[in-house]
């Protein structure tokens, strides 16, 4: 890699500001080599052009060979039919019926068309079976007016079919619609031959009427389909220029040579930013305009749409959809472009992609399913919050747009700037771009992880740390399917939850992949002062996370199901020992949660200056091992705090105890509301949801909460995270892998 990176030495600019004069150079060689290619000009300009066209005949043809498909259906017993109105005319059903059974053939069967020795029901089955017709309907002797027969009630039709089979399914609902028809209208002869007025039995009608102007539901139709056709072929347009602009570069050998340029790696990637994004805008703008050309025309010839004919979209408010596809294309060509970074050839780029289009697509779906719309709570998830929005627009819910357009748009500039900073920081890395050329073998990789131990974990370890503890607490919650009972029922799941699942996965990779458990944990002593710091700042702020959880609730509804499966849990809760309650939800999760997520993942993912990355993946991490959604955003929230504080000390402890202290006062707030003790009535007040903290404590809290945060921001780690521990010198590596040290 040290040739490599010799040979992208490049003079230092004056300035480190990006030029726009280069970035436009930059991008226009990018466009240029692009449009160069073939197959480029082919997936973004003559595919979505003959694409959906061909697609539409064939969808014509289909339709058309549906309609055309002629049914066959076998009646066996028809001269058993008595006392009854006509079914039958011919071999054909009744001028009556003969609407529902267009394209419907009738063959008619009896005794003697049976083989040898051969029964009704082998002879029936033997037809269906063998497709000599789509459905068999048996009528049994003695078939006449129910009630008539003797001894046997009502009689049973029998009707055949191959559920395996398309054709005899269709053929089952033409059947099943006919003798349907064919039973009201025996019963409603029955009824007048017996003096019974018919109007008795459907005493009104019902009939619905949608209010709604033409255009407004061709509105609601296209801005369902549209926005996730342009979203997804966006995503498309971006991964695979993406991939060529970087690692077919590196295959090229083209790469070098740009990165040897005066130019920024700054300006190297906006302008390679902007080609990605022109090339998803354009793909996405094209497919979508063949898809409304072509699916207008269909539509209309087949019928779709509800019922009514499908006209073209509205213009001028599908305008907004382009505009919104304006940030969401660069957002999905900056994460393209910073994943491609790290492949070396196309072929490789192409596996890295994938996995980052699959977690993408769910936030394209999700605005698909059925009643989601425009809230608070939607307009905070990334792309889905724009793909909302783009809806009400589109629909002329002009007012609920525009009070969601704030948080839409802070959510997709916070998540544009991420990407762009972390592609920016890929170009930037050199070990990223040109590192890990060598084959992968398994045995030299089980070497070097032994042999090239370090006092704390890589990136990759962290990393593959709390993959595994998302995983295993995912199974082992589908898992644990049997009810708590008791208190040992209780400690079971507690103890085998967070020892089992969180704490063993960090210790066990402490102890084989680091020299120092120590270290890996951040098991360290910080000042002396922040340990009762870190406790008053866990009281203070219990109020403002109350808050929060009350927010949460309210942006985030929590359904009924989820409460009542809830409720069991806190009812035992509440009967369950005090001491026995906090030491189960509140100590041992503070301890095995912090060591392993503010400890041994934590303390990987800080190296290298990933700060306010150990801070952020730490915190979602945390978040994600809650069970439930309201769970987890609090969780995520509050651990970006701890993160902080664990950065600020440089130790795991002071997270502990805010953690302990949180998770302690929520557990015991119902009890210490209920109790004796001096002073409670001016802490809390009781309320029909439960007990609440009194607005006066609410303000102060805030007021000491800021005063230990300002502590805590006037502290500096007393170690240097950031920097490699591999550069320490041997006598310190060894001084801390001792006993005493690891103990």
């Amino acid at each position: 890699m040290s040739d490599q990176a010799s040979r992208v030495h490049r003079p230092k600019p004056e300035s480190d500001k990006p030029r726009f004069s280069a970035i436009v150079l930059i991008y226009m060689r990018e466009m240029r080599d692009q449009l160069r290619d073939r197959r480029t000009l082919f997936t973004i300009a003559l595919l979505p052009i003959m694409l959906y066209p061909l697609v539409g005949t064939l969808l014509l043809q289909i339709a058309q060979f549906t309609r055309q498909h002629t049914t066959t259906v076998c009646i066996v017993g028809a001269e058993h039919i008595q006392d009854g109105p006509p079914l039958l005319k011919g071999i054909g059903f009744s001028d009556d019926y003969a609407d529902s059974s267009s394209n419907l053939k009738l063959v008619l069967r009896g005794p003697d068309d049976l083989l040898e020795n051969e029964t009704v029901a082998g002879a029936t089955t033997r037809w269906i079976q063998e497709g000599t017709f789509d459905a068999v309907v048996v009528f049994p002797p003695g078939f006449a007016t129910p009630g008539s027969m003797p001894g046997s009630g009502v009689a049973t039709v029998q009707v055949l079919y191959n559920v395996a089979s398309d054709e005899s399914q269709i053929a089952l609902n033409r059947v099943t619609g006919i003798l349907n028809d064919w039973k009201a209208d025996w019963v409603g002869k029955s009824l007048q031959a017996s003096g019974i007025d018919m109007a008795m039995l459907e005493p009104f009608q019902m009939e619905d009427f949608d209010v709604a102007p033409e255009r407004t539901r061709e509105a609601a139709f296209w801005s369902k389909m549209l926005p996730f056709i342009m979203l997804v072929w966006a995503m498309t347009g971006a991964f695979y220029p993406a991939i060529d602009l970087v690692a077919g570069e590196k295959e090229r050998g083209t790469l070098e040579t740009l990165l040897c340029s005066p130019a920024l790696r700054s300006e190297i990637v906006w302008g390679k930013l902007g080609a990605v994004a022109s090339f998803s805008m354009l793909t996405a703008v094209l497919n979508a305009g063949s898809m409304l050309v072509t699916s207008t025309f269909v539509f209309q010839q087949i019928g779709l749409g509800g019922g009514a004919t499908v006209g073209a979209p509205p213009l001028i408010p599908m305008l907004w959809l382009f505009v919104a596809l304006i940030p969401l294309s660069c957002l999905f060509s900056a994460l393209a472009l910073a994943v491609a970074a790290m492949a070396r050839s196309s072929k490789e780029g192409q596996y890295y992609l994938m996995p980052l289009m699959m977690v993408t697509l769910p936030l394209v779906l999700l605005p698909m399913l059925p009643g989601m719309s425009l809230s608070p709570g939607t307009s905070l998830i990334p792309v889905t919050g724009m793909f909302l929005l783009v809806r009400s627009l589109v629909e002329g819910q002009y007012g609920d747009a525009l009070m969601h357009l704030p948080f839409v748009f802070g959510v997709t500039a916070g998540c544009l700037w991420l990407a762009v900073t972390w592609a920016k920081r890929q170009f930037e890395n050199e070990a990223v771009l040109f590192g890990g050329q060598d084959q992968w073998e398994l045995g030299l990789w089980v070497k070097h992880l032994w042999r090239d131990r370090q006092p704390v974990a890589t990136t990759a370890q962290a990393y593959a740390c709390g993959a595994i503890i998302l995983v295993a607490l995912f199974f082992g919650k589908l898992a644990a399917t049997s009810a708590l009972g008791d208190l040992a029922g209780l400690t079971k799941m507690i103890v085998s939850q967070q020892l089992g699942l969180i704490l063993a996965p960090a210790l066990l990779m402490s102890v084989m992949l680091t020299t120092s458990i120590r270290s890996s944990l951040r098991l360290r002593w910080p000042h002396w002062l922040s340990m009762p710091m870190a406790i008053g700042l866990g009281i203070t702020l219990h109020p403002l996370y109350l808050a929060l959880g009350e927010w949460i609730e309210y942006t985030y509804p929590v359904s009924e199901d989820a409460m009542q499966a809830m409720l069991p849990f806190v009812e035992q809760i509440a009967t369950l020992p005090w001491i026995s309650v906090v030491f189960l939800m509140a100590f041992i999760p503070a301890v095995c949660e912090e060591l392993a997520f503010r400890g041994f993942i934590f303390g990987g993912l800080v190296r290298q200056g990933g700060r306010l990355r150990a801070v952020v993946v730490t915190a979602l991490l945390f978040g994600i091992s809650h069970g439930f959604l309201q769970q987890s955003i609090a969780a995520s929230c509050m651990g970006v705090l701890l993160g902080w504080i664990a950065l600020r000390t440089g130790s795991v402890l002071p997270c502990m105890l805010i953690h302990f202290t949180n998770n302690a006062l929520s557990v015991s707030i119902s009890r210490l509301a209920r109790s004796d003790l001096p002073g409670v009535e001016l802490l809390f007040t009781r309320t029909q949801a439960g007990p609440v903290y009194q607005p006066l404590w609410f303000l102060l809290s805030i007021g000491f909460a800021m005063t230990f945060l300002f502590y805590f921001a006037s502290l500096r780690s007393p170690v240097d995270e950031s920097n490699p521990p591999e550069l320490e010198p041997a006598a310190d590596s060894s001084s801390m892998n001792s006993p005493t040290a690891t103990a």
